[in-house]
């Protein structure tokens, strides 16, 4: 520990290269780069970190337009070699990724890539899980990193029934998402309010207060909808249904055709939270 000015009492020592500090340098370096239409993104080499900025017209997002606060943080790495063999840096790791997503936004019915802009920095792949974490943690909640899980994820198996994202239910249009049968935890109306409330947290300049939003935020309580029931064996399980109205008008919503589903009408409430429900999509 290192003395204080008066003598009295005794400070952390400074670590020029500590954690924190590293995290910021990455953090305040991302944030200097320009913002580019992601319609006019071109190929380059190399992997990093990338964070998505919207403006369009979405009501939903109204509260994101003119802010300089990512909706997505995302990622690529260059990846190991088993011989220990210097990474590649001429693979364009990080601009797949963002073409990824980018064919991801232009299948929705309610957005385009002109709606978007993206901020990339191409690290070496030891700094990117640094950055993103800063990222993350400065900017918390992100959108579509939390309670709109299942932007980057894989596209669902077929192991088990699977319910559509938040980020489908709010964007629909991907083929990946046809025939899904509805959220697990929210209504429409339900979601709208989470998004609401999280952008408004981070619009919340950092403090005790801001933190204890936010813990306030992922642990809120979530009446799921609906769930597989459990059991050992192959053979297909029916679908508990908890909130009968919610399911019928969601399922509805999207245009799910029931009838070859079996599903049954539950007793006791099931309950989650904002931060488990987010699980439900699993991320890239």
């Amino acid at each position: 520990m290192a003395p204080s000015p008066d003598g009295a009492t005794a400070s952390p020592q400074f670590n020029p290269l500590g954690i924190d500090l590293l995290g910021r340098n990455l953090r305040e370096e991302m944030d200097g780069r320009p913002r580019v239409s992601l319609d006019k993104v071109k190929s380059f080499p190399g992997a990093g970190l990338y964070a998505l900025y919207y403006k369009g017209d979405l009501e939903i997002y109204e509260g994101l337009k003119d802010a300089d606060i990512p909706i997505y943080v995302g990622k690529a790495s260059v990846g190991d070699s088993s011989y220990g063999d210097s990474p590649s840096l001429t693979e364009p790791k990080l601009f797949r990724r963002i073409a990824d997503h980018r064919r991801s936004i232009k299948e929705a019915v309610n957005l385009d890539a002109s709606h978007f802009e993206v901020r990339y920095l191409t690290l070496d792949d030891i700094w990117i899980v640094l950055g993103e974490r800063s990222l993350l943690r400065t900017h918390s909640p992100v959108l579509w990193n939390t309670v709109m899980t299942g932007f980057g994820g894989n596209p669902p198996g077929k192991g088990r029934k699977n319910a559509r994202s938040v980020w489908d239910s709010i964007h629909p249009g991907r083929k990946r998402a046809a025939g899904l049968l509805c959220n697990r935890s929210y209504s429409g109306a339900e979601m709208e309010k989470i998004i609401s409330d999280g952008i408004a947290i981070s619009w919340m300049q950092a403090s005790e207060q801001r933190d204890e939003k936010l813990k306030e935020f992922r642990n809120r309580t979530a009446k799921i909808i609906w769930q597989e029931a459990e059991g050992s064996g192959k053979e297909a399980k029916p679908i508990l249904v908890y909130r009968e109205d919610a399911f019928l008008e969601e399922n509805s919503r999207f245009g799910v055709d029931l009838s070859a589903v079996a599903w049954e009408l539950a007793d006791a409430p099931q309950q989650t939270t904002t931060e488990a429900a987010a699980l439900d999509a699993f991320e890239e």
